[in-house]
C-alpha cells in the first residue's frame, strides 16, 4: 500500500509540473525605443511664424538596438501648428514628419508617440519668429526617373544650397537613403508625384541610393552630391 500511494503522489506531481509549464509562455518581445537621431532630429529650428520648418522631424525606432520599419507615429503640434507628410519608419528605423508652425511668435512645441514604447513621447521645440519667410535656398533638381535612375547622378552644389528629388506622375516605388548620415532617408518607397529637399550646410561628398533598386557604394540606382566650400 505504501508502494501504491508514493506512486499515486509521484504521478499527482508530474500532473501539477505538467500544467506549470503549461502556463510558460516564454519570453516576452521587448518594447520598441523611441529617440532623437544623433543629427537631423528636426529639434530646436528657427522659423517664421505659420510657415513649414525648413527641416522634417525625425523620430528613430529601435527593438534591442535594431532598426524597426513599419512604424507608424502619432504626431502632434501644440499652439496652433500642424503636422503633414507623415512617413511610417524606413529601413533604417527612422520616421519623419513636416511641422508648420503656429501663428503666434515665440516658443512651440510638438510631439511624437508610439504606443506603448520606451521613451514615448519625445517633445520638440521650435522658435516661431515674425516677419516674412525667407526664400527657399538656391539648389539644383535631380529627377527621379522611370528607368530607375536619378538625373543628373552626380550633382555640385556650395554650402548652404539644396537638392530637390522629384518623381515626376506615374513614377513610382523609389525612395532616397544615404550612404552615411547626410542626406536623412526620404522616409518609404513613394510614388510620384513627389518631391524631397535637402539643405547640404557642410562641404563634402555624399552618396545616396534607392533601397528598391540600388545599394551603398554606387550600385545600381545611386548618385552623389558635391559640396564644394566657396
Amino acid at each position: 500500500m505504501r508502494r501504491r500511494g508514493l506512486g499515486l503522489l509521484v504521478l499527482g506531481s508530474m500532473a501539477w509540473l505538467g500544467v506549470a509549464c503549461s502556463d510558460d509562455q516564454g519570453p516576452s518581445e521587448p518594447p520598441l525605443v523611441v529617440e532623437k537621431p544623433a543629427t537631423k532630429s528636426g529639434d530646436n529650428q528657427t522659423g517664421p511664424v505659420a510657415t513649414a520648418l525648413g527641416n522634417p522631424l525625425r523620430i528613430l525606432i529601435t527593438r534591442d538596438g535594431d532598426p524597426v520599419e513599419g512604424v507608424g507615429v502619432n504626431w502632434s503640434a501644440a499652439q496652433g501648428g500642424a503636422i503633414s507628410d507623415a512617413v511610417e519608419s524606413d529601413e533604417l528605423g527612422i520616421a519623419s514628419a513636416v511641422w508648420t508652425l503656429g501663428p503666434e511668435e515665440g516658443t512651440q512645441v510638438a510631439t511624437a508617440t508610439v504606443e506603448g514604447a520606451t521613451n514615448s513621447p519625445l517633445t520638440y521645440s521650435a522658435t516661431a519668429e515674425s516677419g516674412e519667410p525667407p526664400p527657399p535656398p538656391p539648389g539644383v533638381t535631380v529627377d527621379v526617373q522611370a528607368d530607375n535612375t536619378f538625373s543628373p547622378s552626380t550633382v555640385t552644389i556650395a554650402p548652404g544650397e539644396s537638392v530637390t528629388w522629384e518623381w515626376a506622375e506615374g513614377v513610382g516605388r523609389h525612395n532616397v537613403v544615404p550612404d552615411g548620415e547626410e542626406p536623412p532617408s526620404s522616409g518609404i518607397l513613394r510614388d510620384g508625384p513627389f518631391t524631397y529637399t535637402h539643405t547640404f550646410n557642410t562641404p563634402g561628398t555624399y552618396r545616396y541610393y534607392c533601397a528598391a533598386h540600388g545599394a551603398p557604394g554606387g550600385v545600381g540606382m545611386s548618385g552623389i552630391v558635391v559640396v564644394e566650400p566657396q
